[in-house]
């Protein structure tokens, strides 16, 4: 018999992903994975495809589930217009109808209802905007709204009163782990740009105008380690906590390594929007799809451009302070470069990438 039951919202994404994979060696846990699209890839757990933006589609698809004792809420929904869309109030409200349609729903059926862990980002901090105290550490102040991180915590905190269930907040920094459709995979989106160079006998060339820019990074599998301990650690409750995987890194040292492990030429850097020159390499991809026989991916499936573009240009550096999380317990750490380098070796086994 299970001893808990988890609902994964956004379990298809980077961090839903990772959990799910994740929790899937653990015994005692039942798991329940919410997503709007159907699951592409094997696992044993359950599989609800929902809008979480349609609030009746909740209560119709999500009514049945009972004994529900905890939730991983991840999901996200983006703009169509990814970097811009992150300070406007639609990206907001969109995002908070999504976790109060889910939670409404599964609060309501699961009496035993234990902790709810939900994700939130170096984005609370206004990284997307810009430069802000160094090291960022979870007492720090809010910026000025719209961020919808603001509006789910406020909604939890309210809702938790009096309550026996318990929250934790994390905040990761850049998410690097495998998931198809993310609007913010780093991972693949690398890959895919240095197999384009080498398919079209081109250096691989640093695409960006800061290769010197400090900043972190956290694997998948990593945080998916935190989210379980949090889930299950009395200390964790009703706190926030920011977790990397404990060094840092600049684009300049790693894109040395990247081209090394990737097979293919360092070139210097070029500044390059990858999303206009991106735009048209579907067929190409395609062409490397079948000489290597990998899965029959879109570009489209396995890249971001917009997002490296604003990771590749970041003007300003960015440190989150791991301190509360190692203190609290948590003692899990990664080396960034290696992190990638095992990656990498794990999608081309997979057939993910060439």
């Amino acid at each position: 018999m299970k001893r808990y039951k988890v609902v994964v919202a956004g379990a298809l994404g980077l961090v839903g992903r990772g959990v799910v994979e994740h929790l899937s060696s653990a015994d005692e846990w039942d798991i329940v994975g919410v997503s709007r699209r159907a699951p592409d890839y094997e696992s044993r757990a359950q599989f609800v495809s929902v809008d979480l933006l349609d609030r009746d589609a909740c209560r119709e698809r999500l009514g049945g589930l009972t004994g529900v004792t905890h939730v991983v809420y991840a999901a996200v929904n983006e703009q169509r217009d990814l970097v811009s869309g992150w300070r406007q109030s639609g990206h907001t409200e969109a995002n908070f109808a999504m976790l109060r349609n889910l939670f409404e729903v599964l609060e309501a059926g699961s009496p035993h209802l234990q902790h709810v862990t939900l994700l939130q980002g170096a984005k609370a901090y206004g990284a997307h905007l810009g430069a802000f105290p160094l090291p960022a550490r979870e007492t720090d102040p809010r910026h000025m709204p719209p961020n919808f991180y603001y509006e789910q915590e406020d909604y939890l905190r309210a809702r938790q009163r009096g309550k026996p269930w318990s929250w934790t907040i994390l905040r990761p920094p850049l998410i690097v782990g495998f998931a198809v459709g993310s609007a913010m995979n780093m991972l693949t989106t690398i890959a895919a740009y240095a197999a384009i160079c080498g398919e079209l006998g081109l250096p691989f060339r640093f695409p960006g105008s800061n290769l010197t820019h400090i900043a972190q990074a956290v694997d998948t599998r990593l945080l998916a380690r935190a989210i379980h301990w949090a889930a299950t650690t009395p200390a964790c409750a009703n706190e926030t906590f920011n977790v990397t995987n404990g060094d840092c890194y600049t684009w300049e040292r790693l894109w040395l390594r990247f081209a090394k492990v990737l097979g293919v030429e360092y070139g210097s850097p070029q500044p390059y929007p990858l999303t206009q020159g991106m735009a048209d390499k579907e067929p190409l991809w395609q062409r490397i799809v079948a000489r290597h026989g990998l899965r029959p991916y879109r570009l489209a499936d396995l890249t971001s451009w917009p997002y490296a573009d604003w990771q590749f240009a970041k003007p300003v550096n960015s440190y989150l302070s791991a301190i509360k999380v190692r203190q609290a317990g948590f003692h899990d750490c990664v080396d960034t470069e290696e992190m990638y380098v095992d990656w990498f070796a794990r999608l081309r086994r997979e057939k993910v990438i060439p």
